[in-house]
């Protein structure tokens, strides 16, 4: 006999973007100036950035800028929240079909091997680390990995998420071996997000945070014994922690220092150089040296390789950068209200919630638009809007579709489960 029973879900858990917000806020601008009282004397990390700064520096101003940023943001996402209408969207369509995600599936695969040559051609070997770091080869590889991550949390065909997520391996292993590590930890940080919205009890769980704080503890005591290993002290494990904020401030410090102070106002180059980085470098092989010549500005210096979110906001916009701050803020605001009924924005918010949390702090603008907009949002359109040409339904099909598929799978509905006995 067949019986019919209904089973009533939890609603979709979608964070908000404000905690990320404030992790990436507090760790790479507010702990830089505690930091600075907390280490000794003989403490390698301060020893080195006391050569470009002191705690003049983290004055009145630097904290202004702090408030601006962290208001701006936080204006911006209260408008976009409230602006934008939650409903589900005709891109989730592809999400639930098998025949041209298997396509895409495989013609991604072609893609990764056609890489996988190019950088064997270039003589990077497996697992040589910073010896073979050429950024023409890990860059094919960081968008592969960071769009695996999208069409895992997109497709909800299991069989093609496991599909994409072994893409995401593959690719994870050779950027590793690489010694690249920033993008695989955004896309790891969009694929857990994937995981915990959809099985939400797992916040409640004990394991799941014991886990988040031993992976901290283990990545502190590895950049430890990196740095010489010698006897593992507080004072050593705080400076491991916080290098990379303090010395990111420390081209603010030089930024400011070369311009004159803070400018009044700035020319966006970094923008236009961003829209030129959409170009995929297959197709246009001198980009690289094309952007450098846009960006070049003599007042910038990034002795440690990050770049402070300041020097990027002074240097582009002046002081008109709340503006900015208010429209990204905007945008995660929009995207945190469509994602609570659309697949295809909650991929897409996912994906841009790591961003915020570590790459808008450090990295340079060209960067943080290039991988927030083309590889999380454009490119994503693009295959929902190809995947929906290729059906042959109508649009009014489609929508029915995407309510009855959402019907069975999305766990904020009441579903009909089917059981023999």
């Amino acid at each position: 006999m067949i019986r019919r029973r209904k089973v009533s879900n939890k609603k979709i858990w979608v964070p908000s973007a404000v905690p990320f917000f404030l992790f990436g806020f507090v760790y790479y601008l507010i702990s830089p100036p505690f930091v600075l009282q907390f280490l000794s004397d003989d403490n390698d990390l301060l020893y080195v950035a006391t050569r470009y700064l002191d705690s003049r520096f983290f004055n009145i101003s630097y904290f202004l800028d702090a408030i601006f940023i962290l208001v701006s943001f936080w204006l911006g996402y209260s408008l976009g929240r409230v602006g934008t209408n939650a409903k589900c969207s005709v891109l989730d369509y592809g999400s639930f079909q098998t025949s041209f995600p298997s396509l895409l599936a495989l013609l991604f695969f072609v893609l990764i091997v056609y890489f996988s040559l190019t950088a064997d051609a270039t003589g990077a070997g497996l697992f040589t680390g910073y010896s073979t770091y050429n950024i023409s080869v890990l860059g094919p590889f960081s968008t592969c990995a960071f769009m695996s991550a999208w069409f895992v949390n997109y497709f909800s065909r299991k069989k093609i998420s496991l599909i994409f997520l072994s893409f995401f391996v593959i690719c994870s292993v050779l950027l590793l071996g690489w010694g690249s590590r920033m993008f695989f930890v955004l896309s790891f940080m969009a694929l857990i997000l994937g995981v915990l919205s959809k099985n939400r009890k797992l916040l409640k769980s004990l394991r799941l945070y014991v886990l988040v704080i031993v992976s901290c503890l283990l990545m502190l005591v590895v950049g430890v014994v990196r740095h010489g290993g010698g006897e593992l002290s507080g004072d050593k494990l705080i400076g491991i922690l916080f290098a990379e904020p303090l010395f990111t401030s420390i081209t603010e410090a030089l930024y400011l220092d070369n311009s004159g102070g803070r400018p009044v106002y700035g020319v966006p180059y970094d923008l236009f150089a961003s829209i030129i980085h959409f170009i995929p470098s297959a197709v246009y092989p001198g980009k690289i040296e094309l952007i450098g010549e846009i960006t070049f500005d003599e007042n910038v210096e990034t002795p440690f390789g990050a770049k402070a979110l300041m020097v990027n906001m002074y240097s582009n916009f002046g002081m008109f950068y709340p503006i900015f701050i208010a429209f990204i803020g905007l945008y995660y605001g929009f995207l945190y209200k469509k994602a609570q009924n659309s697949v295809f924005y909650r991929a897409t918010y996912f994906s841009a919630l790591p961003i915020v949390f570590l790459l808008f702090f450090r990295e340079s603008l060209i960067t943080v638009i290039k991988v927030m907009f083309f590889n999380g949002l454009i490119v994503p359109l693009f295959v929902s809007i190809l995947l929906i040409w290729l059906s042959p339904r109508t649009m009014a099909d489609i929508r029915s579709r995407i309510s009855r598929d959402r019907g069975r799978g999305d766990s904020a509905s009441k579903i009909t489960v089917y059981r023999q006995s």
